[in-house]
């Protein structure tokens, strides 16, 4: 996946560049350069963005499944995401979700997680 295609969803729920070098496990220098050519976002780096793109098409849907919210209509997703991801959760095992979305696995623990808190599973 082209480097600039990963940084575009995760550019729009983070704060600056250092929190998308820490996202996508890379280091300053590497990214800046990755950035520089245009390269490929390939392995764990490739792999965090689309999550986060599941992960904001997630809320949105649960959001649409609750029409009679008042809040729904003024709530900002990808603010919330973006928070969210980055807060330690007890079911993740203290880790926060950004730090497990690297892998398959992990994208789909944070997805199970946020399904357990729509249906008030997890508290």
């Amino acid at each position: 996946m082209p480097y600039q295609v990963v940084r575009e969803p995760i550019d729009g729920i983070f704060d600056g560049t250092v929190t998308f070098q820490t996202f996508v496990h890379s280091p300053k220098a590497d990214s800046i350069k990755k950035m520089r050519e245009e390269s490929l976002c390939a392995g764990t780096n490739g792999q965090s963005a689309p999550g986060v793109t599941e992960l904001i098409n997630r809320v949105e849907d649960m959001l649409a499944a609750e029409p009679d919210r008042a809040e729904a209509g003024t709530f900002d997703v990808e603010r919330w995401v973006g928070d969210w991801i980055q807060r330690p959760q007890p079911a993740l095992g203290g880790r926060a979700p950004a730090e497990v979305m690297d892998t398959p696995a992990g994208r789909d623990s944070v997805m199970r997680l946020l399904s357990a808190i729509q249906s008030g599973a997890y508290q």
